[in-house]
């Protein structure tokens, strides 16, 4: 299953457009007023250029930076492991192995149950959490990885249990200490 964040984290990027679209209108037609000091008037061409300027920079890191971080952040569930990569081309990746997985806990917000979106807290064999944010339907979402850890440990087990013709001996099957980089094996 793959899937990105709720659209909902957009939420505050669109409300800090706004805000910079009002407050840059808002101060180039302070600026315009006839009746405007004389400092003011001397130095007009210089606080336009400045308040473009600072409206540039608010979008850029406000507005178009979240968004382009929802968008090329994805998060995938195999019947293996948890990943969430970030980027295009050659992405950064977060990796979990399904056998570290001890429990899965759904936190919601008020704005979140409505929505149906929440966090997930991903409780993993190094002793820590993993928090994906934000994720849609959250609860059917947790419900799937832990139906495929229970999957992955029933195939480990009956693998365990079948006798067989001798087999050369190959890694052990544990739970990985923790999150996985990328590029790790564990068997």
């Amino acid at each position: 299953m793959r899937t990105r964040s709720h659209p909902r984290a957009l939420i505050m990027p669109v409300l800090r457009l706004m805000l910079i679209a009002l407050a840059t209108g808002y101060v180039q037609g302070f600026l315009a007023r006839p009746d405007l000091a004389e400092v003011l008037v001397d130095s007009r061409s210089w606080l336009v250029v400045a308040a473009w300027i600072l409206a540039a920079v608010a979008l850029l890191f406000g507005c178009l930076r979240p968004a382009w971080r929802w968008f090329n952040r994805r998060t995938l569930l195999t019947t293996r492991r948890i990943l969430q990569r970030a980027g295009i081309g050659k992405c950064r990746e977060r990796s979990l192995h399904l056998l570290s997985v001890y429990d899965v806990r759904l936190r919601q917000r008020r704005g979140q149950k409505m929505t149906r979106s929440g966090d997930l807290l991903v409780d993993h064999g190094a002793g820590g959490s993993w928090v994906l944010a934000n994720m849609p339907e959250a609860a059917r979402f947790r419900e799937l990885i832990l139906r495929e850890v229970g999957a992955l440990r029933q195939e480990i087990s009956a693998h365990a249990g079948t006798a067989g013709p001798p087999v050369a001996p190959g890694p052990a099957l544990r739970p990985a200490p923790g999150p996985m980089m990328r590029g790790d094996y564990r068997g």
